[in-house]
């Protein structure tokens, strides 16, 4: 064994050693899911004695206790970590002064059946004390089976990290809502005294909490009088099935087209134009109407006319001078090149981490994205010579590739339309010979007091990320604006903003420093997870999710070996299993894409498929316990079903003028079989009709976390059409309006069952058209279809296990394990 080898075994066994004073015995409790068999242990280290002798578990009072039973914990811990004393100097490194002691720092782990199961706290590290003070408070969000929080006291050392003492609390204590408070003593892993730590708990379970549909303690407070256009795609023409669904008004419903009004918006702004993107190309058209205007002439004639234009665009850490479309094909050079000497100012904003280590800055700085996409502008207010701000925000960036409508062509727009964007991220094809990747995505238009929170964000990246530009925002004042700009619809919409975001990526106003969140001590933002968790505790009837990504809540996962912690999955499945138990009918709708954008054979996107199967098999597997302990007859999918998009075509609508692609490659075998996925780009969610979140972030770790990728969402609902409103009937808005428009252009057509999505019918008819669809998919035979929605290619037995359909084992013509393989090394916290 190497040296490296050496330590770094030997820092993951001391890591596993403080498992073993959370107050149980190595091999006691089962560690996996069902009804799996526990694991046992033929040896015994030092760990299984000191649970023996006695168990290192402490009550409230701070005594000795008996080993604690696992308990459900499902609400918010209120937690501060305020300080420790007489902690032992393990300080070893070969470096240090005679001056240097520990550098000490707090862990906080959930644990079951002796191991620590999830990392839910951890503090900044305080140089050179051993009576550290931290008074570092926390708010979490608990979903989790546990027996007992450990408390670990860790050393930051040069060469390794050293545990200097061991606490644990039994859930059973916590469950009782009452304070947990007060000295508690350290243990060494020898056994003997290793000092105190001062802590404060309080946790409050989610039954006893009473939800609106407002989300509390978060950075921006819920704004009202709001309006709200919701977009599916980049244009959506007028046309059926869509225009068959009947609005809330009784008209047939006129979807708005997206990328038209963002150009209209972009063309009448006087004041200001400001653009956060993941990505922003210059040469797209946003107009597809015969000769256009370039989005990059466009910004440049406005910035010219005295609008001040400023754009924000990640910058790609391998995009260069040299190659300047990047690796992840942002393009973000292209764009400050094509802005060079113009009155439009373009900054290119690093995803970076401050005060960070060398090897840590760069893999922040070449793996995580600022993800977040905005256009905000002015606009005219009628009767007065001042502006008001409205603002565009949601998962489609102006780039290459966006432009799709519902009917999601392959091949016969190459010619025209697409001729000078085309785009596949899929595979190895060019515009002369197709496919083109559909693209499917949603966004929001919000104008009123929400937007000028969308504008502080803006503001608050700018200033953290440009400082020495900071001269070059606009000054926003009631002179030129009007700040308390209110609609006046009948109905109006209350919206509430929500990021994922961190101090290295924004200054934050000081006023919001005691609703922010602490980890290693940097401040952060994770409002976008707690929104989703907030309403799945709230949803009555139903969900319908779209989304990019969907995996997470690896402590429930039968083999834990991922940082993705997030709750969103788990969360999901509880409010399931709690419908199960007192009989209610409700359903989750989910759709994904058939994999992530990529080569389905790589590394990376089979590991990314790997982590969703085990997030959907843990799902699947607790919702069939639920059922079989409550002794119905039912199946994990009549609860939860997962979906994907694909598009057939026929023949006919390949254009003679395509050159004929390599019939090896895969875009040669996807112009003989005539299909394609449907790129679910979506980041959605719609709860019981009632309210809406629209934003840029995915159902993964790296977007939920608020330490990985920026972003940014929005959550809405309109008073007047609300759970409290309408009772048991269905709730029937502008949110129910534009689920049935996404449902019909998923479906091809509108049907009657989805009126009523928590009935089982509808998720009958759902599936039964998903499953047509996807033998049709998979079929030899090319057939023009304008039904999308498919089934997920997997299937779920009774016991909750999922596995692969003998009909489709791999995905069509690109190949590649649909259930993903893990790679063992990558780092997850990149695939996750």
């Amino acid at each position: 064994m190497c040296i490296v080898c050496m330590l770094q075994y030997m820092g993951t066994a001391m890591g596993k050693g403080a498992a073993g004073l959370c107050g149980a015995r190595e091999g006691e409790y089962a560690i996996t899911n069902e009804d799996e068999n526990q694991h046992q242990h033929s040896q015994h280290d030092w760990r299984y004695y000191l649970c023996c002798i006695p168990d290192y578990c402490f009550s409230r009072s701070g005594e000795h206790a008996q080993r604690g039973k696992m308990v459900f914990l499902h609400g918010v811990l209120y937690m501060e970590i305020i300080e420790a004393c007489d902690l032992p100097d393990v300080d070893t490194s070969w470096f240090r002064s005679s001056k240097d002691v520990s550098d000490p720092y707090v862990t906080v782990d959930t644990c079951c059946g002796g191991k620590k199961t999830c990392r839910i706290a951890k503090t900044s590290i305080i140089f050179n004390s051993l009576n550290p003070h931290w008074g570092e408070k926390f708010r979490i969000e608990m979903c989790h089976e546990t027996e007992s929080l450990l408390f670990t006291i860790k050393d930051l050392d040069l060469v390794k990290i050293e545990c200097m003492g061991f606490m644990s609390i039994r859930a059973e204590d916590i469950i009782e809502e009452e304070p947990v408070t007060g000295w508690f003593p350290l243990i060494g892993k020898d056994g003997n005294p290793s000092g105190s730590i001062n802590i404060a708990l309080r946790y409050l379970s989610s039954s006893s909490i009473t939800r609106s549909n407002e989300v509390p303690d978060t950075v921006f407070p819920l704004r009202s009088g709001c309006k709200v256009k919701l977009y599916q795609d980049a244009h959506t023409p007028a046309l059926p099935p869509l225009t068959d669904i009947l609005s809330k008004d009784g008209e047939f419903y006129d979807p708005p087209q997206l990328w038209i009004d963002i150009m209209n918006a972009i063309e009448n702004a006087q004041k200001l134009i400001y653009i956060v993107g993941w990505s922003v190309k210059t040469d797209i058209c946003l107009v597809r109407d015969g000769e256009c205007e370039s989005l990059g002439d466009i910004l440049k004639r406005k910035a010219d006319e005295g609008v001040r234009v400023l754009l924000m665009v990640w910058n790609e850490a391998m995009s260069t001078d040299l190659y300047t479309p990047g690796i992840m094909g942002t393009h973000d050079e292209d764009t400050r090149i094509f802005f060079e000497g113009t009155e439009v100012e373009v900054f290119l904003a690093p995803r970076q981490k401050n005060k960070g280590k060398i090897m840590e800055s760069n893999f922040v700085a070449t793996l995580y994205t600022h993800h977040q996409k905005s256009v905000i502008v002015d606009a005219e207010v009628e009767g007065d010579d001042r502006r008001r701000l409205v603002a565009f925000a949601g998962g489609i960036d102006l780039t290459d590739g966006r432009w799709d409508t519902p009917d999601h062509p392959l091949f016969k727009t190459l010619p025209d339309i697409h001729q000078n964007d085309f785009y596949n991220g899929i595979c190895q094809s060019s515009v002369s010979t197709g496919p083109r990747q559909p693209w499917h995505d949603i966004h929001m238009y919000i104008e009123g007091p929400a937007a000028l929170d969308i504008l502080s964000n803006f503001v608050e990246r700018w200033r953290r990320q440009a400082p020495d530009r900071e001269n070059r925002l606009l000054s926003i004042s009631e002179d030129d604006f009007v700040l308390d700009w209110e609609v006046t619809d009948e109905s109006p919409w209350n919206v509430q903003f929500f990021r994922s975001i961190n101090s290295d990526s924004a200054q934050f106003d000081t006023s919001a420093l005691d609703r922010l969140l602490s980890r290693k001590g940097r401040l952060y933002e994770n409002s976008i997870q707690r929104a989703y968790v907030h309403h799945i505790r709230r949803s009555k009837r139903f969900i319908y999710l779209e989304n990019q990504y969907f995996l997470g809540s690896a402590h429930g996962w039968l083999v834990q070996d991922a940082k993705c912690p997030h709750l969103i999955p788990i969360e999901i499945t509880t409010r399931i299993i709690n419908a199960i138990k007192v009989g209610e009918d409700f359903r989750v709708y989910i759709v994904v894409p058939l994999h992530p954008e990529g080569d389905p054979t790589s590394t990376a996107v089979q590991e990314i498929l790997h982590w969703q199967h085990r997030t959907m098999e843990m799902m699947y597997r607790k919702i069939a316990k639920a059922i079989r302990k409550a002794k119905i007859d039912a199946h994990p999918t009549d609860y939860l079903s997962f979906f994907c998009l694909g598009k057939r075509e026929s023949p006919d609508e390949v254009p003679d003028t395509l050159e004929q692609p390599d019939p090896d490659s895969v875009a040669g075998k996807a112009r003989e079989s005539l299909r394609f996925m449907i790129y679910v780009h979506s980041k959605m969610a719609i709860f019981d009709d009632e309210y809406i979140i629209v934003g840029s972030a995915n159902i993964n770790e790296r977007s939920m976390s608020g330490n990985r990728d920026s972003e940014m969402a929005l959550g809405a609902f309109q008073p007047q059409f609300t759970k409290e409103e309408f009772g048991n009937s269905e709730i029937e808005g502008d949110i129910r309006t534009f689920r049935l428009s996404l449902w019909a252009e998923h479906c091809g057509t509108h049907m009657e069952e989805h009126l009523s999505p928590s009935s089982a019918s509808c998720m009958t008819a759902m599936r039964g058209l998903g499953e047509a669809n996807m033998q049709k998919y998979i079929s030899q035979e090319a057939e023009h279809n304008d039904s999308h929605l498919m089934t997920y290619p997997f299937n779920v037995n009774q016991d909750g296990r999922v596995e692969e359909r003998e009909d489709c084992p791999k995905f069509p013509d690109t190949g590649g394990s649909i259930a993903g393989k893990n790679s063992n090394f990558l780092p997850n916290s990149l695939t996750t």
